[in-house]
């Protein structure tokens, strides 16, 4: 696509201009590195959950990533093309940050494009640092004060360039944004435009001041018609709703994670999910209410004896956390031959994430 040609999606999104960072993105193929959920602004539209807001903790997609190699094996496990890093204020972790950049281009390549969000304003000293470190874009989060009266940001965004960085703006769809607009014209950026969400932080705050959410999903009513403002010829310009993020980004993320984790067993679906069979022997079984306590491990040795017996290969199956996962295609050819050892079966779905929920349970 090149710039300034508009260009709509089925999920509401629309844009002039895709970021190296967005194109990877809407691949399923970014590596979301969340730094830290500290961050010294308090938007009243932040959607950061309970579990993230305001807590120093960091994330490779949704696994704890507390080493540099914590988050390269999890972008091996989605084969990620680049990686975005975000917080909270990422830029309040700086050596963090400039630590797993370098890490990620000497594992992946300098091809592997790494882009950074902050609502900070860094000066020219901390942008070299982002730079040299191997950050290839950088996207800029002025609070709401600025973005009708001339500020930093178009400064801000040329120390960046200068530096050889792509330097953007990314803001939340609310209403008119004159001098966001102004500053990204003069410099020859990028303007990203997120719809607004509610979550279970913010939805208190968005209510008080008059925004109500969709009938279905979590985007707010008016939005997307806010984002429309922003269509102006010469723009560049990329309105990313939360029906895109779930629909495309989220969902292909999933399936590039299922097809690389998938165990020889599992089917991987169109969805991103993992779908395989569950054997609960009956000692485990009962154990949720005492029974069988004292015999625990007899009945998973028997179902696996039995298993042996009816010829199932051993990579077909795994004993995990007292219980047999296997091939759902097996288990329903041998769920007559099951049956009369009164062990509870079943096949799952679920999400191909460390500790992914469950999606559906079908018992046999």
């Amino acid at each position: 696509m090149t710039d300034r040609e508009w260009v709509s999606e089925f999920t509401g999104s629309f844009s002039s201009y895709l970021s190296p960072g967005c194109r990877i993105c809407r691949q399923g193929a970014s590596l979301v590195l969340f730094v830290t959920g500290v961050c010294d602004r308090g938007c009243f539209y932040c959607p950061l959950s309970e579990e993230r807001r305001g807590i120093d903790i960091a994330y490779a997609n949704e696994r704890r990533a507390e080493s540099d190699s914590e988050i390269i094996e999890e972008a091996h496990a989605i084969g990620a093309l680049g990686t975005g890093i975000t917080g909270g204020e990422p830029l309040l972790k700086m050596e963090f940050v400039l630590k797993s950049i370098r890490a990620l281009k000497g594992e992946f390549g300098e091809e592997h494009h790494i882009h950074l969000y902050t609502g900070s304003k860094p000066g020219p000293s901390s942008l070299r640092d982002l730079a040299e470190a191997g950050l290839d874009e950088i996207r800029f989060h002025p609070p709401m004060s600025e973005w009708s009266e001339p500020g930093w940001l178009y400064k801000t965004l040329l120390d960046a360039k200068a530096l050889g960085l792509l330097a953007g703006v990314e803001i939340p769809a609310l209403g008119p944004a004159p001098a966001i607009v102004e500053a990204v014209r003069r410099a020859d950026a990028f303007l990203n435009l997120n719809e607004l969400e509610f979550s279970e932080t913010n939805q208190e705050a968005l209510r008080r001041l008059g925004f109500r959410s969709q009938d279905y999903g979590c985007g707010a009513v008016g939005s997307e018609l806010a984002a429309e403002h922003f269509r102006v010829e010469g723009l560049r310009v990329h309105y990313c709703s939360s029906a895109f993020k779930d629909a495309v980004q989220l969902r292909e993320r999933l399936k590039r994670r299922a097809e690389r984790t998938a165990r020889p067993f599992d089917l991987a679906t169109e969805d991103g999910t993992l779908i395989y069979g569950v054997i609960l022997p009956c000692d485990e079984a009962g154990g949720a209410d005492g029974a069988g306590a004292g015999i625990a491990g007899l009945g998973l040795a028997s179902a696996v004896e039995r298993l042996k017996g009816l010829g199932v290969p051993e990579e077909l199956y795994s004993i995990s956390e007292g219980r047999i996962e296997i091939a759902g295609w097996i288990l329903e050819d041998i769920v007559q031959e099951l049956e009369p050892m009164g062990w509870e079966l079943a096949l799952e779905e679920r999400y191909p994430i460390e500790g992914g929920p469950v999606v559906e349970r079908i018992p046999l």
